[in-house]
């Protein structure tokens, strides 16, 4: 039961976490006239997640400890990128562009330590 609670609270929060990084993401672009620019960048935003829940969809052939390292990363990786684009709301200090391009790679290299390191010491064993 804890494993499913765990798999329940990270799906709501992956879901939480693309909404809500998308409207930060178009709010901090509302001046930006290129639609083009706006569908590269809600891709680039997005990918983390879409990239998560994909992952969550392979999950369940995983032994039991990838499947939590999975779902702590899915609550951390949202999390993480909401109080950034959050404090960048409210302060505002870099241009967005960049904390838009920086934070959803920033996501991709904590999702692939995070798995990868388990990986490698689950194949250790």
């Amino acid at each position: 039961m804890p494993g499913s609670r765990l798999a329940a609270v990270a799906r709501i929060a992956l879901v939480a976490g693309a909404a809500g990084s998308i409207v930060l993401m178009l709010r901090a672009g509302s001046r930006q006239r290129s639609v083009l620019l706006i569908f590269l960048f809600t891709g680039w935003v997005l990918s983390p997640f879409l990239g998560l829940a994909l992952a969550n969809l392979r999950a369940a052939r995983w032994s039991q400890r990838m499947r939590t390292t999975l779902h702590a990363t899915m609550i951390a990786v949202p999390c993480l990128c909401l109080a950034i684009y959050g404090m960048h709301a409210v302060r505002g200090v870099m241009k967005p562009g960049f904390v838009y391009l920086v934070v959803p790679g920033a996501a991709w290299f904590l999702i692939v330590v995070a798995l990868g390191v388990n990986a490698a010491f689950a194949a250790r064993r």
